[in-house]
């Protein structure tokens, strides 16, 4: 699963559902072009089966292309050009199915009817165009052949009349439920997007203020080493120190939240095999974890990274993953946490934290990554760590990705870009 902070993966894109329509609507032609290959013999049918077969692969590429593309909000659906498409093909179909005195006929309407809920309003006038040119230029189409229809001319005009009412009352029937389902996906949505603006209105609130007494701890805690240093007291060095680099963590931060960054501060060098092993030892101590630990091989991967950032989500994934493992005791017999630092395609580097523990349920998997959803609730947890975490990654041009491995356990893999 990746953050994308908005937007969960179980939302379909608008093309995506219509493309879905549009399969009801093939599957729908095929089987009125077959019924129509018997009750009307003279009927041409194979230019119909032609132009069916045609949707169909076209509707396919909409459907690849879409799922290549991914749902990332930088590609905008290509609503216009699909419904553009669907004008064209029905128009050939009627071209030659009798034209407009086709009962099928009235679903070009119909295309006017998507163009208006799903495009612009100038895509939308250009569709009805279209559709009015399509209707002028089929009213010259060939009539339907009904002399050949064995069971007789009305009879024939009769059934074909209730199947175009019941396709017709069918094709709009899935379609109100497929719309009703997209209008509570953007519902779900425009809630999560409120509590997110909720949330950043908090943080640059709670920032602002923090932002103070932090700065008043970092120059004191440096008075402080001074102080430490001229009386030649190494211990009391060495905590004041601690406290002053602690001290800029925090307010690095705070500051990477808001959007700001110190000058200097993405430019800081360092070798993330060695970086990412000796700060998961010092975390994994920390926390008091007596497990198995799998670190980095000391391969130079050097990197310029904002270390605050990379600590503070490293941070929070470690803290997870033995609370996770904490969790599923005394199940876990060998508890073990394996931390992987690799060169991947594309000039990325990954930063993957694999445990043992229960692993995450699918449709808690689904959810995690936004505000306030958590899986430790029980035990005070606000379900702000991954969040958080994501952010972070975000503001570093990079992401973070959660998954449940089929060996068990939960991994989460931060994929940082590799300066050119």
């Amino acid at each position: 699963m990746l953050f994308s902070g908005t937007r969960p993966p179980s939302e379909e894109t608008a093309d995506s559902w219509l493309i879905r329509l549009r399969w009801v609507a093939v599957i729908g032609m095929l089987v009125t072009t077959l019924v129509a290959r018997r009750l009307v013999p003279a009927l041409p049918t194979e230019p119909l089966l032609l132009t069916v077969a045609a949707v169909a692969a076209l509707n396919a590429f909409w459907m690849l292309w879409v799922r290549r593309r991914g749902r990332d909000r930088e590609h905008p659906p290509y609503m216009g050009p699909q419904i553009v498409a669907d004008v064209l093909a029905l128009s050939v179909v009627l071209w030659f199915a009798g034209g407009v005195d086709n009962p099928f006929a009235v679903f070009l309407t119909f295309q006017i009817v998507l163009a208006g809920l799903l495009c612009t309003s100038t895509t939308a006038l250009g569709v009805t165009g279209l559709t009015l040119i399509a209707v002028g230029v089929l009213s010259f189409a060939t009539p339907l052949p009904l002399a050949s229809a064995p069971l007789g001319p009305a009879r024939v005009q009769h059934i074909a009349d209730l199947m175009a009412v019941a396709a017709l009352s069918g094709f709009s029937g899935f379609f109100v439920f497929v719309f009703v389902q997209r209008m509570q996906d953007l519902r779900r949505a425009n809630e999560r997007n409120e509590k997110l603006a909720m949330l950043g209105r908090l943080v640059g609130g709670m920032s602002h203020e923090l932002n103070t007494p932090l700065a008043t701890i970092l120059l004191a805690s440096r008075d402080l080493v001074e102080v430490g240093r001229e009386s030649a007291n190494q211990e009391m060095q060495t905590l004041a120190q601690t406290i002053a680099d602690e001290s800029q963590r925090a307010a690095d931060i705070i500051g990477l939240m808001r959007g700001h960054v110190r000058p200097g501060q993405l430019n800081e060098t360092v070798d993330l095999s060695t970086f990412v092993a000796e700060f998961a030892v010092r975390e994994l101590d920390r926390l008091g974890f007596a497990g198995e630990r799998v670190l980095p091989a000391p391969e130079p991967l050097p990197m310029p990274v904002l270390k605050a950032g990379l600590a503070q989500v490293l941070k929070n994934v470690l803290t997870n993953a033995v609370e996770a493992i904490a969790s599923a005791s005394p199940r876990v017999r060998t508890p073990r946490i394996e931390v992987t630092v690799v060169a991947a395609p594309g000039a990325r580097i990954e930063i993957s934290v694999r445990d043992n523990g229960p692993g995450i349920e699918p449709d808690v998997l689904d959810r995690l990554g936004e505000p306030f959803q958590t899986t430790k609730e029980a035990k005070g947890g606000m379900g702000l760590g991954l969040y958080v975490s994501s952010v972070l990654a975000g503001r570093m041009g990079g992401d973070l990705r959660v998954d449940s491995p089929d060996g068990g356990g939960t991994r989460v893999t931060l994929s940082l870009k590799r300066a050119s």
